[in-house]
């Protein structure tokens, strides 16, 4: 008698196993570096291995050097570059019907989504955008308040903060940051630097590929540098919104102390110059002189800050910033226009 309820209890447990496999929404299928895995309702990270089961509310996690390929019931492969946060927000797959939410923290994330022949509702969200998707293959980059994605096959409805959203194809990137729309995509060109990123990218979303893990380091940095040049571009095309939108993204997309200075000046000319918003601009300038003091861009934010001053009637404040700059920058490129508008003020 006893043994028969061993082997009663024996096949409950079985089955009980077999169906929470069953219920598992995908797996890991391959890892590279550090990877970790934290099931929902778990305190703490442990490592990830191959065959480990993924379900929704769980997170995935790699560190500086870990790339982790998931692989959904779906047939869906969601790949996860370094230093990567993704949660399984939400899954369920019928015979007509599925649909899906991938949360990403931060991070690169290559989501190749298998095609369905009902109706499909996929969608790829971080904290400031959301990629929706039926069949496709694309990347996306978090880097705090940015995104950038980049289409690989088929198509991506990609949307910000509100309801405005682009349509995202093969070999065109596009990208936001909070409170902005997407941009109008962009053509990958063939030995640009945006081919470049594409391709550094691909890698690091790719277990098993080589990697230059310094060069990929730079990505952030490689991408505000190309939006500081694109925004001079969209800016002498008289696109002033997108071209603010642009020199936004630079700012939130890297850390360097220059490119950031940079940006804000470049908002402060279009504001200033083609978009008649005195008070706006001075913001702009006002966060390099504050935020950037011994960078070189100063000195053009400080003479800049007192000419919109001066324009707008504020001559004690006009009087103030050109002395200080005469003081700081003596050397500088607006140095005699500069005295000439400090005598004229202390003229009138």
């Amino acid at each position: 008698m006893k043994a028969g309820c061993y082997l009663s209890i024996f096949v409950m447990l079985f089955f009980i196993g077999v169906g929470a496999a069953m219920a598992a929404i995908g797996g890991i299928e391959a890892t590279s570096g550090a990877v970790y895995f934290k099931a929902k309702g778990a305190q703490s990270w442990g490592i990830a291995a191959k065959g480990v089961n993924v379900d929704i509310g769980d997170r995935i996690k790699t560190g500086s050097d870990g790339r982790v390929l998931l692989l959904l019931k779906d047939k869906t492969r969601l790949t996860l570059g370094n230093d990567t946060e993704v949660e399984v927000s939400k899954f369920l797959l019928g015979k007509k019907a599925r649909s899906a939410v991938y949360s990403v923290s931060t991070g690169k994330i290559r989501a190749v989504v298998a095609k369905f022949s009902g109706k499909s509702d996929i969608k790829v969200k971080t904290q400031t955008g959301v990629a929706g998707v039926k069949g496709t293959d694309f990347i996306v980059m978090n880097q705090g308040a940015a995104n950038v994605y980049f289409g690989k096959e088929g198509h991506v409805e990609v949307s910000g903060d509100d309801d405005d959203s682009v349509k995202l194809v093969s070999n065109k990137m596009t990208e936001n940051t909070s409170g902005a729309a997407p941009i109008e995509p962009v053509t990958v060109e063939e030995g640009s630097p945006l081919a470049e990123v594409r391709a550094q990218l691909e890698a690091v979303t790719d277990v098993s590929a080589p990697v230059e893990w310094e060069k990929a380091g730079r990505l952030p940095e490689m991408l505000a540098r190309w939006n500081i040049n694109y925004g001079r571009y969209l800016a002498e095309s008289k696109r002033y919104k997108e071209a603010l939108d642009v020199f936004r993204i630079a700012v939130d997309l890297s850390a360097n102390s220059r490119i950031q200075a940079e940006a804000h000046l470049e908002m402060g000319t279009v504001l200033a110059l083609y978009m008649n918003d005195p008070q706006a601009a001075l913001v702009e300038y006002n966060a390099v002189i504050e935020k950037y003091p011994e960078l070189p861009f100063a000195g053009n934010a400080l003479y800049s800050a007192a000419k919109i001053n001066m324009d707008i009637g504020n001559k004690d404040e006009a009087r103030r910033l050109f002395t200080r700059y005469l003081n700081e920058f003596p050397q500088g490129s607006h140095t005699e226009t500069a005295q000439q508008l400090l005598r004229t003020l202390g003229a009138e």
